[in-house]
């Protein structure tokens, strides 16, 4: 009896898996640690100092979950982006994680944590909200760009 990938038991699956070279799952991680950490930096400074660039970072495809409130595309990204106050992000903690395809495309997932300060408004003495931003990029040639942008503002559990 042949045994085939497609129908294979779960433990034979996760043998055949294991046999892939460790080597390449660690190019993989690695890869993702560099894409995300590089991200991270220029992305929180652009929307902080340059947030018309912005359209860099999206393409077409791209989805954006803000605060319950959904964007698509560039332009209608870009458009949100650009409404917003000014902001001085202060990421406190971050995370990047490949995601593997069954194609063997790697992607990278990153998680941030951190406080955004927006331009104090008349009659709003707090202006300081802590948040969670996650994004998945996938690489476009050798660019990474954003496929989706969820950001939350975290309140505190009492």
């Amino acid at each position: 009896l042949v045994s085939s990938p497609k129908y294979t038991s779960g433990s034979r699956r996760m043998a055949l898996m294991s046999q892939r070279p460790a080597q390449d799952f660690s190019t993989r991680v690695n890869e993702a640690s560099e894409a995300g950490e590089k991200f991270v930096e220029l992305f929180y400074d652009t929307v902080d100092k340059r947030r018309q660039q912005l359209t860099g970072f999206y393409y077409e495809g791209s989805l954006v979950v803000w605060n319950g409130n959904p964007y698509s595309g560039v332009q209608d990204i870009s458009v949100f982006y650009q409404s917003l106050p000014n902001s001085q992000h202060t990421i406190e903690c971050f995370d990047c994680q490949p995601v593997l395809d069954s194609q063997g495309t790697t992607t990278v997932m990153v998680n941030c944590e951190g406080v955004v300060s927006f331009d104090v408004q008349p009659g709003n003495q707090h202006n300081e909200e802590s948040f969670s931003q996650n994004f998945i990029l996938v690489k476009q040639g050798d660019v990474w760009k954003v496929s989706s942008d969820c950001f939350r503002f975290l309140d505190a559990l009492t």
